[in-house]
């Protein structure tokens, strides 16, 4: 049987994004707003220098003939971060958290509300980008956090935060949903 017959005949790796979505806020809620400050920062610290840092494994499961969910395999998780689009001084850890934290807050609101999560897809680059931004405000300059999930050859996903051009939105929606660092650390006390 040729490889493209045995891959038409068994049932296809179920991976379901809003489960893969949900287990990635976990992940970088833990990394950056639950452990200690010091490890959060060290951890933004080794993204900058351009390190993939792992930060565990998902299970997949394939639906057998009755339906039922049968484990398949471990596909390794990691975390890039890509900071090249961010605008003006001030990319530190205080700017970072508070970016991440809009766009954390952005991404629950939408799934608690069941609203659509305006995910893009690029299937030639096997990439998905999540446009639900963080955006930050440092003085005038406004910078924008998107998520990216990217399936690697090897059966792995990649966590990739990325600012991107914040040039592409209007001002105005910018202001409405910016934070700054100073007021994403008085949310995070309070909460």
């Amino acid at each position: 049987m040729s490889e493209q017959a045995q891959a038409q005949s068994q049932p296809a790796i179920n991976i379901n994004l809003v489960q893969v979505l949900d287990l990635a806020c976990r992940i970088l809620h833990q990394g950056f707003f639950q452990q200690p400050e010091a490890k959060a920062k060290t951890l933004l610290k080794d993204l900058k220098s351009g390190k993939r840092i792992s930060v565990g494994a998902m299970n997949l499961n394939r639906k057998d003939a009755e339906g039922a969910e049968q484990p398949v395999m471990e596909m390794p998780l990691s975390l890039e971060l890509d900071y090249s689009e961010f605008r003006g001084p001030g990319f530190g850890f205080p700017a970072f958290r508070a970016a991440l934290q809009g766009m954390l807050n952005q991404i629950g609101n939408t799934m608690r509300a069941r609203r659509d999560l305006n995910i893009m897809s690029n299937q030639q680059q096997n990439t998905l980008l999540v446009h639900q931004p963080g955006v930050v405000r440092i003085g005038e300059q406004f910078n924008v956090m998107v998520l990216g999930i990217e399936r690697g050859t090897k059966n792995q996903l990649t966590l990739k935060l990325m600012f991107i051009d914040p040039e592409q939105y209007p001002r105005r929606d910018q202001e409405a949903a910016a934070v700054t660092p100073d007021s994403a650390e008085q949310d995070q006390a309070a909460g």
